[in-house]
């Protein structure tokens, strides 16, 4: 386990990082996700994903209060989020930078921002993200959807989304995640 975790610990401290959106909580989750217990033997191949988990429940723990607090600020999304969430989705892979993508998701509100992190990058269902969250699903669909279109916003300059560059963004954007 220490070897996956010193082989990956760029990946999993960003990921770390972009969870809590702070330096010191990232390295506080990324090493108690290190310290954590190691998956039974016979797993190996499911280790890093394994790992990924772990730096999650960590990340998540040290801003329980604060993810919380910004779920009560999170209102549902609209109808034309969630369409345009679907859409986008299944766009090929752009070239958006890991600064660009970490500054639009660093803007957002920090639950919207899990929700978009663990359904949109990590690819967890919203069942397992609600869990991880300790919310409902609608919740986190809501979350996901909002937190998509801010991300495209961002990415576009604020162009507005009635706009056909936000949506052509919004391609690049959502290919980027997946």
């Amino acid at each position: 386990m220490d070897r996956i975790f010193k082989d990956h610990m760029s990946e999993l401290y960003w990921l770390a990082f972009l969870l809590t959106g702070d330096r010191e909580r990232s390295v506080q989750a990324y090493t108690g996700a290190l310290n954590s217990e190691a998956p039974a033997p016979g797993l190996q191949k499911f280790m890093l994903t394994w790992a990924r988990r772990l730096v999650i429940v960590a990340a998540l723990s040290t801003i329980r209060r604060q993810l919380r607090e910004s779920e009560l600020r999170t209102r549902p999304a609209t109808k034309r989020e969630l369409d345009g969430l679907a859409r986008a989705a299944s766009v090929d892979r752009a070239g958006f930078t890991k600064q660009e993508l970490e500054d639009a998701l660093l803007a957002m509100d920090v639950f919207v921002r899990c929700a978009v992190i663990l359904t949109v990058f990590e690819g967890l269902r919203v069942e397992e993200a609600a869990g991880l969250l300790g919310t409902d699903e609608n919740t986190v669909k809501s979350a996901q959807a909002r937190g998509a279109t801010e991300m495209i916003w961002r990415l576009a300059g604020g162009v507005r989304p009635e706009s056909p560059r936000f949506f052509s963004v919004g391609q690049k954007a959502m290919a980027a995640c997946g």
